[in-house]
């Protein structure tokens, strides 16, 4: 069984993106690597090359400059790496994402288990969203309990949408897909949303608004939200990214009395939403999810190290 894994990047250096940690945190159970380098202002190219390991395959690309809106230019480039992925199965991972290699076992026997199914067109991965520092998670919809596809077949007409963050089904392309069949395989995905100095931070939020909004973000993390949304992790980390968690300085005091209190109109409805998703589930809170749960190997909803 031939597994590939595959991503895209861009001012990885420039933004301190933990790309290499993300890559090396799957490398053992792939046997590619396929990245989309678009042309940027750093040499994001030359940090990939350095992992120094023959599964990566490096495919020069270009982002559309006119595509500043959703984060549409994200699902574009996520699929140039995804139409070259040569593997029965693919692990996506963003460029700020990494899976532990406790999972590595049970991730591969899954892909085994249902390599033949024809119901199955993708798995689910919980996304453990971090804010701050590594010890602190963002625990509100749409992140607490935030299950997503990180794994396809390819060969299946499966292509990224919207800003990437989930896939859609194609047969042959045509226009009109169907939601993506899945497997919750009850296995995390560490997602490291925005763990950066304070100008660094402010240097990617900039980054953000190219493509999806120009609403300013305060640059101090006890202002961006509010502390309610917030909750401790107290579990460890994928092995790949010990190093930089030990040389980062700037932990975040949740008891801090800094934190933003007021919510505005738009996190008061995160939260009457995450209320009903603890209740209902996703689908039970909308009426209707992106993909179908063909089965599941998820024990409990909530994570025993987020609280």
């Amino acid at each position: 069984m031939k597994i590939s894994g595959f991503t895209f990047a861009r001012n990885a250096v420039k933004l301190q993106y933990p790309i290499v940690e993300s890559i090396r945190s799957i490398l053992p159970i792939v046997d590619e690597f396929v990245i989309a380098v678009g042309e940027g202002e750093d040499d994001t190219a030359g940090l990939i090359r350095g992992i120094g390991s023959p599964k990566i395959r490096i495919i020069d690309s270009q982002w559309n400059p006119n595509l500043r809106s959703g984060g549409y230019v994200l699902a574009q480039q996520t699929n140039v790496a995804l139409l070259n992925c040569t593997g029965e199965w693919a692990i996506y991972l963003q460029a700020d994402e990494a899976i532990h290699e406790r999972d590595h076992a049970r991730l591969v026997e899954l892909m085994t288990q249902y390599r033949e199914d024809d119901r199955i067109e993708g798995m689910l991965l919980q996304r453990i969203s971090f804010f701050g520092d590594y010890d602190t998670v963002l625990d509100v919809h749409p992140f607490r309990n935030d299950l997503a596809c990180r794994v396809v077949k390819p060969h299946r007409f499966v292509l990224s949408r919207g800003d990437a963050a989930g896939f859609t089904v194609h047969p042959k392309y045509k226009e009109r897909g169907h939601r993506i069949r899945v497997v919750d395989t009850g296995l995390d995905v560490f997602h490291y949303c925005d763990v950066r100095p304070p100008a660094v931070s402010a240097a990617f939020q900039a980054e953000k608004n190219k493509l999806w909004t120009d609403e300013a973000q305060p640059a101090d993390y006890y202002q961006k939200l509010p502390r309610e949304f917030l909750a401790r992790f107290r579990g460890n980390h994928p092995a790949p990214m010990r190093e930089r968690i030990a040389a980062y300085d700037q932990p975040l005091d949740l008891a801090s009395p800094k934190w933003r209190t007021t919510l505005t109109a738009r996190e008061r409805q995160q939260r009457w939403r995450s209320k009903l998703i603890d209740l209902f589930g996703y689908a039970g809170a909308s009426g209707r999810s992106s993909r179908k749960v063909v089965a599941s190997h998820r024990t409990a909803r909530q994570h025993p190290d987020i609280g």
